[in-house]
């Protein structure tokens, strides 16, 4: 395993996490997360309190050696099935993003950043989006935690509006206030909403909405106001 550290992907972890919350949110109005699970990899499914939902297996992680195993390169499946294949594209952007992370097939998680939700949590909130998925699902069984991407048509990505943009930014920034211009733009990224400004101010595009983002002389956010429109309100 390399012995590189995790300063770039904790980085990368910070600027998504209010992308994180939005969508394990929007995954939390569909079932309870706090209901029993049952897997089938083979099939693609994991039903949660009685809900199947179609998913990807990200990754898991072992509670004996704190280590964590990607999907595609573990040998207890095959990377052919359709749970596992498309978490594979995941690692294409290990390269183009300069996070090795990504395409280690097993690395330890001494040093990746704990957002509230273990180190594994952090890999997945992170891994999800880019496998396609849009939150994703952490199952306890006994010897580690898998984490699952979700993919389900009953869970798709929430789409971005003005109304809710300050409540997301800031739950983002109130967890892990370290780079809030970054939350900004990843957010916009993720949503693909048009961002305009300078080191001191970022204007966001959404929809008929145009929101700004003040920083202060130390890059927080001082002030986040704009114009709704009153049918959003």
């Amino acid at each position: 395993m390399s012995d590189h550290n995790h300063q770039r992907f904790n980085e990368a972890v910070v600027a998504h996490v209010a992308v994180a919350i939005e969508a394990q949110d929007a995954l939390a109005q569909v079932v309870d997360l706090n209901g029993s699970y049952q897997a089938d990899i083979e099939q693609g499914v994991v039903t949660i309190a009685g809900r199947p939902l179609r998913v990807l297996l990200l990754g898991t992680v072992s509670k004996e050696s704190r280590t964590w195993l990607w999907a595609w390169a573990n040998q207890g499946f095959s990377p052919a099935l359709p749970a596992i294949g498309p978490v594979r594209r995941v690692a294409e952007m290990a390269q183009p993003w300069g996070l090795w992370e990504l395409g280690e097939p097993q690395f330890s998680l001494d040093g990746v950043l704990d957002t509230g939700l273990g180190a594994g949590a952090s890999v997945a909130l992170l891994a999800a989006p880019l496998a396609g998925a849009t939150a994703f699902y952490s199952a306890d069984y006994g010897a580690g935690i898998a984490y699952f991407g979700i993919v389900d048509p009953a869970v798709p990505r929430p789409a971005a509006q003005g109304v809710t943009f300050p409540r997301r930014i800031m739950a983002a920034v109130d967890l892990q206030p370290g780079n809030p211009r970054a939350q900004v733009l990843t957010y916009a990224a993720v949503h693909g909403l048009r961002v305009t400004g300078d080191e001191r101010q970022l204007k966001v595009q959404i929809g008929p909405d145009t929101l700004s983002v003040l920083f202060d002389e130390q890059g927080r956010i001082s002030n986040i106001s704009g114009t709704l429109n009153p049918s959003a309100r």
